[in-house]
């Protein structure tokens, strides 16, 4: 299966308000990126990964929730939380903060992660970990070690792990389209 999962469980200190309820043109900022992931034709399911405090606001999407030994652990701490419920599937992961992501790449990324194997995210002119497809037979036990190590960078995961990047410029794409939306000012 293909679980398409938004990472929604930020403090949004920079933000000022919680980004994922945030009224983006009249629609809360995680309904955007749900949208995409529904337009992308791919995914069997839609889950939205969050902390204990937003819990309900995402109805009627099922919620996975940080794992208690790692809270506050930033979105590392998520995708262990979302492999750890669905260890056997593909995880198209989409920040909540990224609404304007194409709904073509997030086919073509899960379009190559099976095709590979791996796991595969998304580059432009930086380094995309979090509009990415994770899986992978030892993924919840390496990220819980990474977790256990206090190294909470994405980067630094990956570095341990068997992954290939996909290039926007060659499909066409440009950075606008993957923005994150950090504060009020970031909003296109």
């Amino acid at each position: 299966m293909v679980i398409g999962a938004v990472l929604a469980g930020g403090n949004s200190t920079r933000f000022g308000s919680d980004k994922s309820l945030y009224a983006l043109n009249d629609t809360p900022m995680y309904m955007h990126v749900v949208n995409r992931l529904k337009k992308s034709g791919v995914v069997d399911e839609i889950v939205v990964n969050t902390n204990v405090r937003l819990k309900d606001a995402f109805h009627p999407y099922k919620t996975v929730i940080d794992d208690e030994s790692f809270i506050d652990h930033g979105p590392l701490g998520g995708i262990y939380a979302l492999m750890k419920e669905y260890p056997d599937d593909y995880v198209i992961i989409v920040s909540t903060d990224t609404p304007y992501v194409p709904s073509a790449w997030l086919k073509v990324l899960v379009e190559k992660a099976i095709e590979t194997n791996k796991i595969v995210v998304t580059e432009g002119e930086q380094l995309h970990p979090l509009i990415g497809v994770y899986h992978g037979e030892t993924i919840v036990e390496d990220l819980k070690r990474q977790l256990e190590s206090k190294k909470l960078s994405i980067r630094q995961f990956l570095e341990h792990q068997d992954y290939i990047t996909l290039n926007i410029e060659d499909y066409g794409l440009n950075e606008s389209m993957f923005v994150n939306i950090n504060r009020k000012t970031d909003i296109l």
